[in-house]
């Protein structure tokens, strides 16, 4: 690996990275900043579901927009955008404030994950690209491990308003690496002159192939499950459990390392079982401890060590239901691979949002109506993975 592929990987890392830090970093503050403005954390998870819908909106903006006019007038008026709403978040003294500037910090944030992205297919092909996108990865990889561990850092010694102020300077660092070793990466002849119609028709096609939306559905379906743990886990642990922050950061580190070595599996699972059986089997493992979970909690027998047990094993499929699903929605159509990246970006961050926001507004100071939604989407998405995806033989020969 070379330095310059090295230092690509660590800006582009760092965009993408981004938002998964505005996402991570505040989770140990929810009871603080239910606290501090007078309302229940279920209001405050609120905040965290505007944030997913502005991600999930946002990708349908930039991607085509950037195939235009060029990556770098969007990047830089997202990651601008991502800056001034930390701010405003920081500075804010009312929920309604907190859950409308939130939106508008992950519409920011959404530009660096969509465009780092779209920059790796500009300036790499083939192989040269796969090693750049594992390296960015492995930046981002990092992110659920830190992120949570800086935030309950942070809270033992300042107001949650300080994760913001630090959410804003992550954002400058984003714009300055970018403004001095990001370039104008797609020229003026490979831009795209298609019109809105145009556009328009080549999400109606992916969103009526059987083909695309049914991979993109059990995937969505499964990132729902994290997209709930996500919203409830700093009630489950820190209300409900009664955790302190430190151990909610390390209980949540250990569920991402748990998806990151499950999804660096992923391509010998692939070789080894086929990619039908490993969505079947995978979801298989994701509902039956979501079951698990459920009934433990509905009979009242729940506990830390067991539903910890349970959300482990539930998020770390992910690692390979998710790739995998990828793979299938994006094959058939390498010559739009960019637009059906974006549909299926929106569509999973749009199921993950109506995730969180159920859990919201189900809230009731219990566990179970995070229980309930996690099994629910874990269900539909076994079911689909059995109904939809067509056998195929196994493909442990290669």
């Amino acid at each position: 690996m070379n330095h310059s592929t090295a230092k690509q990987a660590f800006i582009l890392g760092t965009l993408i990275a981004l938002g998964a830090f505005g996402i991570d970093t505040y989770l140990p503050a929810f009871p603080a900043i239910a606290k501090s403005l007078n309302v229940t954390e279920g209001q405050v998870q609120l905040s965290l579901v505007s944030y997913f819908i502005a991600m999930a909106a946002g990708q349908m903006i930039y991607g085509p927009l950037s195939d235009r006019i060029g990556r770098r007038v969007p990047l830089q008026f997202g990651l601008g955008l991502f800056i001034v709403a930390s701010v405003g978040v920081a500075l804010t003294t009312s929920i309604e404030a907190l859950i409308a500037l939130r939106f508008i910090q992950g519409l920011g944030a959404c530009a660096g994950m969509v465009l780092s992205r779209a920059i790796v297919r500009d300036i790499k092909h083939g192989e040269e690209a796969a090693r750049l996108f594992a390296l960015m990865l492995l930046v981002l990889g990092v992110s659920p491990i830190v992120a949570p561990l800086v935030g309950s850092t942070l809270l033992t010694v300042m107001p949650w308003q300080a994760l913001f102020w630090f959410q804003a300077g992550l954002g400058l660092l984003g714009f300055a690496l970018a403004a001095k070793f990001l370039g104008e990466t797609h020229p003026h002849e490979r831009r795209t002159r298609d019109h809105v119609g145009a556009l328009a028709k080549t999400y109606a096609s992916l969103l009526t192939d059987r083909r695309f939306i049914l991979p993109v559905m059990i995937g969505g379906l499964s990132q729902s499950v994290m997209f709930a743990y996500l919203t409830t886990s700093p009630f489950l642990y820190m209300t409900h459990y009664k955790v302190h922050p430190s151990l909610y950061s390390i209980l949540f580190a250990l569920n991402a390392i748990g998806l990151i070595g499950t999804a660096q599996g992923n391509v010998y699972f692939i070789r080894k079982f086929g990619t039908t059986k490993l969505v079947q089997f995978a979801t298989l493992i994701q509902v039956s401890f979501a079951a698990l979970l459920l009934i433990s909690v509905l009979a009242g027998f729940d506990s830390l060590l067991l539903a910890g047990f349970c959300l482990f094993l539930c998020i770390g499929v992910q690692g390979l239901i998710g790739p995998t699903t990828g793979m299938l929605s994006l094959e058939p159509y390498p010559e739009m691979a960019g637009a059906a990246s974006a549909v299926s970006g929106t569509l999973q961050f749009a199921l993950g949002a109506v995730s969180g926001s159920v859990v919201s507004l189900l809230f009731n100071g219990t566990a179970a109506p995070f229980a309930l939604v996690v099994f629910s989407c874990a269900a539909l998405g076994v079911v689909l993975s059995r109904m939809v995806i067509k056998p195929e033989p196994i493909e442990a020969a290669a």
